[in-house]
């Protein structure tokens, strides 16, 4: 009876312990599709979490196919669209490509809105829960994070001494907040995918782009463009989307791990982003230490008070009113209520 009484007691001490080993996590496999191939997000960031932060975290349940959609032979806006019908079941895009079509994917992102990193992530969690249900409710997409490339700047083949000057010019612009601002200044926008736009400025297509700062570097637009403007014009938001559909049909605790290392891969987002647009500008003109590689003899092109009042100017006569209107009365309010409400800015 002793030894009896000794195994029940044994047995009820390691219940709880038995109790607390969770069973492993369901294998799963899905395929994403990452931005810009070429570029520090991509490869500094995205190919590390997928390749084996999550694998590693979830035991090996988790296994992801990675392709950057420069690869696959997307020109970036259909992302989106391909997310929201469940052709794509995972990607990270950037959200202002499909703006004309979708005006709340450039909320936070409008040309003059924001100067810094660290405002524009706060324009991001003030708008987050809001857009979160909007995206699931109306595109089927579940939200799992945002990203962020360094400041927008434009670089131009022939000389200028103020962004004024560039009126007349044929300029790449992304998203219709760049296309508002870029028509705001007498020049023309022209919509083509960052991988054309070096030899679109080669061959004279184009004038000038607009790109982030150590993004051009990497992409070589140096070697056509020879003048670069350090006006900061806006950002290129980026979202981590998910097909709904796909996303509900994943195991609770898969989406839970998922969750937590996404918020986890935006925060590493965001602080590479503080620091690039310096790096870009370093390595595009020589001006400073280029860690990325040779750096660029392009011109720096010094900010003067009339280029700051021209980007203010813009937003309040140019992009906010073009947006308000594409945008439409509950998306409107939506960002009054966050974003606006956040700057001080009401929009009509």
């Amino acid at each position: 009876m002793k030894h009896f009484a000794a195994g029940l007691l044994a047995a009820a001490l390691a219940a709880p312990a038995l109790a607390q080993q969770a069973p492993p996590l369901p294998r799963t496999e899905f395929n994403v599709v990452g931005t810009i191939g070429t570029l520090s997000m991509y490869q500094n960031i995205e190919v590390p979490f997928w390749t084996r932060t999550i694998p590693e975290v979830s035991g090996g349940a988790i296994r992801v196919q990675l392709r950057p959609f420069t690869e696959l032979g997307f020109r970036g806006p259909e992302i989106f669209r391909l997310v929201s019908q469940g052709t794509l079941p995972f990607a990270s895009t950037v959200l202002n490509y499909n703006s004309g079509e979708v005006p709340i994917n450039e909320a936070a992102d409008l040309v003059g809105l924001f100067g810094s990193v660290e405002e524009l992530k706060r324009g991001l969690d003030a708008i987050r829960g809001p857009y979160a249900q909007f995206l699931e409710q109306r595109h089927g997409i579940k939200l799992l994070g945002f990203g962020t490339y360094q400041a927008q700047l434009i670089y131009c083949r022939d000389a200028f001494t103020q962004i004024s000057d560039l009126r007349g010019r044929k300029i790449r612009a992304s998203g219709a907040s760049q296309q508002a601002f870029v028509q705001f200044i007498g020049a023309s926008p022209v919509n083509i995918a960052f991988a054309e736009v070096q030899p679109a400025l080669a061959s004279g297509v184009v004038d000038c782009g607009i790109t982030g700062a150590l993004s051009g570097y990497r992409a070589r637009w140096h070697e056509a463009a020879r003048f670069l403007s350090p006006l900061p014009v806006n950002f290129a938001v980026v979202g981590h989307l998910a097909n709904l559909r796909f996303w509900n049909g994943l195991d609770a605790r898969v989406r839970e791990l998922l969750e937590r290392e996404l918020r986890k891969m935006e925060e590493a987002i965001f602080e590479q982003a503080k620091s690039e647009t310096e790096i870009g500008i370093a390595c595009n003109t020589g001006t400073g230490p280029c860690p990325e590689g040779q750096p660029a003899s392009m011109r720096l092109v010094p900010l003067t008070p009339a280029d700051e009042a021209l980007r203010k100017r813009a937003f309040a006569e140019a992009v906010l009113p073009e947006f308000a209107r594409r945008c439409g009365g509950e998306c409107i309010r939506m960002w009054n209520d966050t974003i606006g409400r956040l700057v001080g800015v009401t929009a009509r």
